[in-house]
This record gives structure tokens, C-alpha cells and sequence, in this order.
């Protein structure tokens, strides 16, 4: 059995109210995410955290304190199931079985998807718990915070949503009220095809155990020339340490593979 860990501890500061529970056309915005997950046949647990108050009589599990924000999830959950894992968060109310079925039919230990101009999903994946503990004991040694670092270490496959015929819409997240009757939009043909990414000693480890600057410059040039312009900005960002034009060139990337919203005509 697959178990599906619904991500729902954040503050929801944007949205102005707890957005997981918020009632979209009758139904709270977690329950589209576990109606997906029902009828994938998966095991339902919600990672709550500071709003396990608003999950009474249902299955929560609770944040390592070993991090903050989703890494906390996903650390608790990979220490808590054998099952392989989905990861999703509560406001995607518009998310579809297929989304996870694609992600675990992936011959990989971690998959995630990738907008096609460039930008990694990170908190809609596939884990499988024996993969990645080693990892996150790396992780929680040096306090990083990032999912995406995750996809750094472990072998993964992105995914493309266009070569799966994924709406961007299905896997993308909710901000505000105003979101949910907006469409969503990721211009580009950056990233169209699936492309798996496992290094022998991964850049990262290699940076954060002896200091390798060159090695995380190969990696940055490596995401970049497969189109994973969000994974590439990442590490521009730890870079930036090295240089002042890293942290530079990093807010640019972000800006560039940032998914826009426009509003639904006749809405």
C-alpha cells in the first residue's frame, strides 16, 4: 500500500485564515487532496503540526523536531512507514489521482514534478523511506531546510508535466482566495521530458562535508543544462557565499520559472 502524506502545518499567512480547512464549493480544501488519495487506494495520514486541532478523528502524525516546515513531514513520515510515500499539501484542491499514480510508477527512489519552464513542484513527490534516511540525518546535521536538497542527494526522476499530460493547474498550490478561480500558467518549453539525476557522491554532500565550491559550480551548470532552472537556483543561493553575484543570479532564476495565475474567464 502507498501512503499519502498530506502537508498541512503551515501558518497560511497569505491566505489569511487556516487555507486547508477553508470551504471551496461545499468542501474543505484538504478533502479534494484525500478524495485523490482515496481513490488511488492510498493510506491517508495528515501532517498537521500546529493545526492537529483541526484534524480530530482523523490520522496525523506529528513534525520532527529535527526541522522546520515540510522537511519536518517528511522526516516523521519516512521514520514512521516502510510503504512508499506521496507527498502533497493541503491547497491543491484541483490535484488528480494520475499525479501520484505517474510520480510511483517512477523507476526511481524519489520523483518530483517540473513545470515546463523549469520549476520543480518540491512538495508534490514520491519517496521510498529506505532511500532517503541517510540523507536526512545529513540534512538535519547541517541544518538544511530545503526539500529540494533532498532531490540533490537521492537519485531522482523529474518529471515533465507536459510529456504526462499534467495540468500545471493540478499540481499547483493555493495562495490566496482570489487563486482558486484563477488558472495557472507556466510559459516556457524549458523542461518537456523526464530526465533522472543520480551522481556517484552527490555535489552537495561534497560541499557540506569539505567545502567543494567546484563541485557545486558542476552542479549548478548541470541543472541548468537539462532545463532544472529551480534546482540550478538553489544551489546559486549557496553559492552566494562565494560571490554576490550568485545570490543575484538566484533571485533572478526564481523569478523566472515563477508560475503566474490569471483569472478564469466567465468566473
Amino acid at each position: 500500500m502507498v501512503v499519502l502524506v498530506i502537508l498541512a502545518g503551515g501558518a497560511s499567512r497569505r491566505f489569511g485564515r487556516d487555507k486547508c480547512t477553508y470551504e471551496y464549493r461545499g468542501k474543505r480544501l484538504i478533502d479534494y487532496v484525500i478524495e485523490a488519495g482515496n481513490e488511488l487506494g492510498a493510506k491517508i495520514v495528515i501532517a498537521a503540526g500546529r493545526n492537529a486541532a483541526f484534524y480530530q478523528g482523523e490520522e496525523v502524525i506529528e513534525d520532527s523536531d529535527r526541522f522546520s516546515g515540510p522537511l519536518a513531514a517528511v522526516d516523521t513520515a519516512t521514520r514512521r512507514f516502510e510503504e512508499e510515500l506521496v507527498f502533497a499539501p493541503c491547497d491543491t484542491p484541483f490535484i488528480k489521482p494520475t499525479v501520484f499514480e505517474k510520480l510511483i510508477s517512477a523507476d526511481a527512489p524519489l520523483a518530483v514534478w517540473v513545470f515546463p519552464n523549469g520549476r520543480v513542484e518540491s512538495t508534490i513527490f514520491k519517496a521510498r523511506p529506505q532511500n532517503v534516511s541517510v540523507a536526512l540525518d545529513l540534512l538535519a546535521q547541517h541544518k538544511r531546510r530545503r526539500v529540494d536538497d533532498l532531490f540533490r542527494i537521492v537519485a531522482t526522476k523529474f518529471l515533465s508535466v507536459v510529456k504526462h499530460g499534467i495540468s500545471p493547474k493540478w499540481v499547483h498550490n493555493i495562495n490566496t482566495p482570489r487563486d482558486l478561480e484563477t488558472e495557472t500558467e507556466a510559459t516556457g518549453e524549458i523542461f518537456v521530458e523526464d530526465y533522472l539525476i543520480s551522481w556517484d557522491v552527490p555535489p552537495l554532500i561534497k560541499w557540506l562535508r569539505n567545502g567543494d565550491v567546484e563541485a557545486l559550480r558542476g552542479e549548478f551548470l548541470r541543472y541548468v543544462e537539462v532545463g532544472l532552472l529551480s534546482m540550478a537556483a538553489h544551489v546559486a543561493k549557496d553559492l552566494s557565499h562565494v560571490g554576490k553575484g550568485y545570490a543575484v543570479l538566484a533571485e533572478a532564476i526564481y523569478g523566472a520559472v515563477e508560475v503566474n495565475k490569471r483569472t478564469m474567464r466567465g468566473n
